[in-house]
């Protein structure tokens, strides 16, 4: 009879989980029961700076806060003041300038689209559940690779996106890192891009990511193990409700914001199950170790460097391994093993380990 790898990774981790949950009955601090939510929903907002509006269906235009939830087709706008932090699929968030407005277009977590109608918006993107879709006056972007992506509609009405990090497909042409295009007449006009040209929606989006490592560094194992079923090992948003809002929680180690941090506490069920068994890294579609990519990796064990001096992220070589059972949400990105990744023209390749050796 054939079991799927779902199947039995599941059957795996409930006989690990229930030994480890019978070794962990210790009594939490009143502080830490029911701490975390957990969700995967795209289009929760996770913060609210000044003025912030949604208009929703023919309702008129009503103020928007942080926790509220947006649906498909609600239209978002910030005023002269405002910026927003909203939670995409998990591991990727957008971020909107003031007097920027954009559409949710499709809040499926393997067809994410949004439309910005005007202004500008920051996509961090530390994994990804399938290409995700950016339209803006009149061009698509698909990001097909993890990275820091900023998006712009300028003043003469034409659509701009500057790739610090990753890389978009735009009318059949690639946009790597360290490039920036600019739509003329459909057909885009690449550049270099100047990395010292930021502003301070570019040093705000950084500063948030910031908060966001923090506040994943912070998460209890013990009260993330109360919050999740054994079977859940997908990535995942996770509330604390000590810094108010959503952070990113790995399914398993060597998750690293493009920005250059690292995501040090995943999933503990997961290294429960599969404590000693390699993790192969993916620089695009479908997550795993964005920051395997591209070089050797490194890192200590159970310090969850995640190899993100190895090269940056979403590149080729380099497995994401979990450090010691015995703690848990910790890894390392081992050097000589090939992550797949999504190539050029959005389809997956597979995942080929130097040496033919496979998970």
């Amino acid at each position: 009879m054939r079991i799927t790898k779902t199947t039995l990774v599941i059957l795996i981790m409930l006989i690990g989980g229930g030994s480890a949950l019978a070794q962990d009955r210790k009594p939490l601090p009143p502080d830490e029961q029911n701490k975390y939510v957990v969700s995967a929903k795209a289009g929760v907002i996770n913060l609210i700076e000044g003025g912030v509006s949604v208009k929703r269906d023919k309702a008129d235009w009503s103020k928007l806060i942080t926790g509220d939830e947006l649906r498909e087709g609600d239209t978002v706008m910030t005023g002269a003041d405002g910026r927003a932090e909203i939670l995409l699929t998990p591991g990727c968030f957008l971020r909107l300038a003031e007097n920027t407005e954009f559409v949710l277009t499709d809040p499926s977590l393997f067809r994410f689209a949004i439309e910005l109608r005007k202004g500008s918006a920051i996509v961090e993107a530390s994994a990804l559940d399938g290409p995700m879709r950016v339209r803006a006056a009149e061009a698509e972007f698909s990001i097909i690779r993890v990275g820091l992506y900023r998006f712009a509609i300028n003043a003469e009405g034409k659509s701009e996106v500057a790739v610090r990090k990753g890389r978009v497909v735009v009318a059949n042409a690639v946009i790597k890192g360290d490039k920036k295009a600019t739509l003329e007449n459909g057909s885009p006009v690449i550049a270099a891009l100047d990395k010292k040209a930021v502003d301070s929606f570019d040093v705000w989006s950084k500063g948030r990511a910031q908060t966001l490592i923090a506040a994943n560094k912070r998460l209890s194992n013990r009260g993330i193990k109360r919050s999740l079923t054994m079977g859940f090992i997908s990535n995942m948003w996770i509330r604390d409700s000590a810094c108010g809002c959503y952070t990113f929680l790995p399914y398993t180690g060597g998750f690293s914001s493009p920005y250059g941090w690292d995501y040090s506490v995943c999933n503990p069920y997961w290294y429960r199950a599969w404590g000693n068994y390699p993790r192969y890294g993916r620089g695009g579609y479908g997550g795993g170790s964005p920051s395997s990519g591209g070089g050797s990796g490194g890192g200590t064990p159970g310090v969850g460097s995640g190899g993100g001096r190895g090269g940056g992220v979403g590149g080729g070589s380099g497995s994401s391994r979990p450090g010691p059972i015995d703690s848990p949400g910790r890894g390392r990105v081992e050097p000589g093993e090939r992550g797949g990744r999504w190539s050029d023209t959005g389809r997956e390749r597979p995942v080929t380990p130097v040496g033919g050796r496979r998970p």
